[in-house]
């Protein structure tokens, strides 16, 4: 392969000018500029990745941080995040949390040291401290998902609020009067955002919401198992359960398997965020649907124009969709 001294040999000029033309720098003259192109084209030379990123001097690093990468959302957003960055010529590096918020604070103090030319991320830790670290960001930030408490700067979303609602309207609209929510962290704005949504429903159909019919504070499949459980105890039991995410799902539909109920003729299902098992599972589960890829390429996209020196860029909320399958269906009447 060429490199940039088979260019400034063949242009008949320094290898500092082939930089400064190919980045069209004002101080090298038009006609320079392209004779350098010229000689570029002619013996197909593409600047490395790593090259320019000396040259601006700046990393060619994009970060990730994902709260549990082996949750189908976080990889579908890192493969969107790092399909965009690499048409940037840039390179990613992915790191998970493990739900551990001690875990993401070192994370995040290990890669203040510029090794990052900017950083993508959800969070778990929601303390002062942490945010504080998070808010102090060398280069460009971007949120995907949620907003830590007073973090400002770009977040990547959907509608969570108007999702939920409407998906929530469908269930009364079949019918149910006692639907139930296993809900995350009262401290993620996700959370928040779902559960409002889910209130809504709930004024919207003149219906009462019990207290009990709500159970906070759940990520992970453990916490859905444990809170479906606790909903299953209760008399009367809900017809419905909606879910905070698909790894919630996960664990709540292990109790109902346990408890030996059918879905949906025992009870309904709703999932907030689809994944690849819901389709194959019998019945198949409905989802509301976000779409991490692009919610990926998006996140890439901000951090990207904010190296290209734009600033000021505001959220980006993309749409998410309600996928009917059988999990769900009008309450028994036995």
């Amino acid at each position: 392969m060429a490199g940039i001294r088979d260019v400034a040999k063949l242009a008949g000029v320094s290898t500092a000018t082939v930089t400064r033309a190919l980045r069209d720098e004002a101080s090298v003259t038009a006609a320079t500029k392209a004779k350098v192109r010229a000689a570029a084209l002619r013996l197909d030379y593409v600047p490395s990745a790593a090259a320019r990123a000396l040259s601006r001097g700046r990393s060619n690093l994009l970060g990730l941080f994902v709260p549990d990468i082996t949750n189908p959302f976080y990889a579908q957003v890192a493969q969107g995040l790092e399909d965009r960055a690499a048409e940037a010529r840039y390179h990613c590096v992915i790191a998970s949390s493990h739900l551990n918020p001690e875990r993401e604070r070192h994370l995040l103090t290990s890669f203040q040291d510029g090794t990052l030319a900017g950083l993508a991320a959800t969070t778990v830790g929601t303390d002062e401290g942490f945010t504080t670290a998070l808010g102090a960001t060398r280069g460009p930030l971007v949120l995907v998902d949620r907003r830590p408490r007073g973090i400002k700067a770009p977040l990547v979303r959907t509608d969570n609020r108007k999702v939920t609602r409407g998906a929530i309207s469908q269930l009364f609209e079949m019918g149910h009067t006692r639907i139930a929510m296993i809900s995350g962290p009262r401290d993620f704005d996700t959370a928040c955002q779902r559960l409002s949504g889910f209130r809504l429903a709930y004024k919207a159909a003149g219906t009462a919401l019990p207290d009990e019919l709500i159970r906070h504070g759940h990520l992970g499949e453990a916490g859905g198992y444990k809170a479906m459980n606790e909903l299953l105890e209760l008399d009367p039991r809900p017809t419905a359960v909606f879910c905070f995410n698909n790894l919630v799902t996960v664990g709540a539909l292990k109790a109902i398997r346990e408890a030996r109920l059918r879905i949906p003729t025992d009870i309904s299902i709703l999932a907030f965020d689809d994944m690849n098992l819901f389709p194959l599972v019998d019945p198949p589960i409905s989802a509301i649907d976000q779409p991490a890829y692009e919610m990926g390429r998006a996140a890439a996209d901000l951090l990207l124009r904010q190296l290209d020196g734009e600033r000021g860029l505001g959220d980006v909320v993309l749409p998410a969709t309600m996928i009917m399958r059988e999990s769900l269906a009008p309450p028994s009447t036995r």
